[in-house]
């Protein structure tokens, strides 16, 4: 007893002397207790009181409640002899189901609102054993004063992730949680074995095509060494490979355009620039099942130098791609984006068609500002061209209702019965309503 005493006085100081000085030293506290104390302190929360709240539109029949259930009812079971609760929360630490093994210890947790609906995540109620574990990504055992909120104190939590088994996504958070004088260390180790037994129940509930999809990114992840992406319909699943070679952003970017390609064609074998600079280049095949698409498998490999040649005036990055600004982060509006702006890098004249209102206008004069800087562009026709020559300028050679225009500072002047037959390459950037898309391509005029 003196021993349990002496712990808590020690860390009862240490959490007064961190909130009187946020700077102290914590060298006596373990690790994840003091990180987590730190975060709670500089998130602003009240250590005197819990002030969560209560969220009504749960959904309390998820996949994740249907595969837990029977495991913390069987948990329930194995700890029916000590006053627990066993509860499940979601990925924002929000209780979905709470299990009591006696009705003092459910009074108790309805009196600190750790009940179905309320939240407790760290940036609300402070070092806890739900909203810890999804701040450090791992189990936690939080006893007695190392709760942050003064109320939280008297009890003890060991809680764990919940993995979604095929991404590694923390989905919830399994939590055992006791007066502080009932604790014991085997909670933790059950409710880590607990939370890998919900883990196993979600790896065997998945659908047919998602598992089509997890089938052929083993297959090839295991005979390639290569960077693999896989794309479904409720997942993304990255190798090793491929999180070392692009940064969050990127694989973000690469899923969206993986979705666009799903289901335009089985085959992909595209080039895609992406938000960073770098320009990968996409090659796979679509996953179906029947007469649905599943999803997509790609290896993914970095194109080490662009094609083309760079554009001479202007910032000196340019042999990068920019990103579109302001509009047009659909995959669709990127790759035309990215076509338009290879074709000014290499100075091959450029024809955007489309429809009124499908963008035209705004990716020119957006593309035009992001290589070359702040400037006037102006909209002139063909018989504009030799106006004044010292502003940018692109020209219009339709009517309203959807003609086609060349790319700032390199006009391509319209077909008309005085000019001759040359022949010339060019690229065509074709657009429908909701965005243009590009390719390759000759013009006869």
């Amino acid at each position: 007893m003196g021993d349990v005493l002496d712990r808590r006085r020690l860390l009862s100081s240490a959490l007064a002397r961190l909130i009187d000085r946020p700077d102290t030293d914590l060298t006596e506290i373990p690790g994840h207790v003091a990180a987590s104390w730190r975060r709670s302190l500089a998130g602003g929360v009240d250590p005197a009181v819990v002030a969560n709240r209560h969220d009504p539109g749960l959904e309390l029949d998820s996949r994740l409640v249907r595969c837990a259930r029977p495991v913390i009812e069987q948990l329930a079971e194995q700890l029916a002899g000590a006053p627990v609760c066993v509860a499940l929360t979601d990925d924002r630490a929000r209780l979905l189901v709470r299990r009591d093994t006696a009705v003092s210890i459910g009074r108790a947790a309805d009196a600190t609102f750790f009940a179905q609906g309320f939240g407790y995540a760290e940036g609300a109620v402070g070092t806890n054993g739900v909203g810890t574990v999804l701040e450090a990504g791992g189990s936690v055992h939080i006893v007695g004063a190392e709760h942050f909120v003064e109320p939280l104190q008297s009890y003890a939590c060991a809680g764990a992730p919940v993995r979604e088994p095929v991404t590694g996504r923390i989905e919830g958070v399994l939590d055992i949680s006791c007066r502080a004088e009932h604790s014991s260390p085997i909670l933790h180790s059950l409710v880590t074995s607990a939370a890998a037994r919900i883990q196993d129940a979600l790896l065997h509930d998945r659908d047919t095509g998602q598992q089509a999809v997890f089938d052929l990114y083993t297959r090839v992840d295991a005979r390639s060494r290569r960077a693999v992406l896989a794309v479904g319909r409720r997942m993304v699943l990255a190798n090793t490979e491929l999180h070392t070679l692009l940064d969050p952003g990127d694989l973000a970017t690469l899923a969206d355009h993986a979705r666009f390609r799903m289901p335009r064609g089985s085959d992909v074998d595209d080039r895609l620039d992406l938000p960073s600079g770098a320009r990968v280049r996409v090659r796979g095949t679509a996953v179906t099942v029947g007469s649905t698409v599943a999803g997509l498998v790609a290896v993914i490999s970095v194109v080490r130098e662009a094609d083309g040649v760079a554009v001479s005036r202007g910032a000196p990055d340019h042999r990068r791609v920019p990103v579109p600004v302001r509009v047009g982060t659909s995959p669709a509006w990127r790759v035309a984006w990215t076509a338009a702006a290879e074709a000014l890098r290499a100075g091959t004249p450029l024809l955007v068609v489309g429809e009124a209102g499908s963008g035209r206008h705004r990716l020119l004069t957006d593309l035009d500002r992001a290589l070359h800087g702040p400037g006037h562009v102006v909209e002139v026709g063909p018989a504009d061209a030799a106006g004044d020559p010292g502003r940018r300028r692109w020209s219009s050679c339709g009517t309203s209702t959807g003609g086609p225009a060349s790319l700032p500072g390199y006009q391509l002047p319209c077909a008309s019965p005085g000019h001759g037959s040359r022949r010339r390459q060019r690229t065509a950037c074709s657009a429908g309503p909701q965005s243009p898309r590009c390719s390759p391509g000759s013009a006869t005029r």
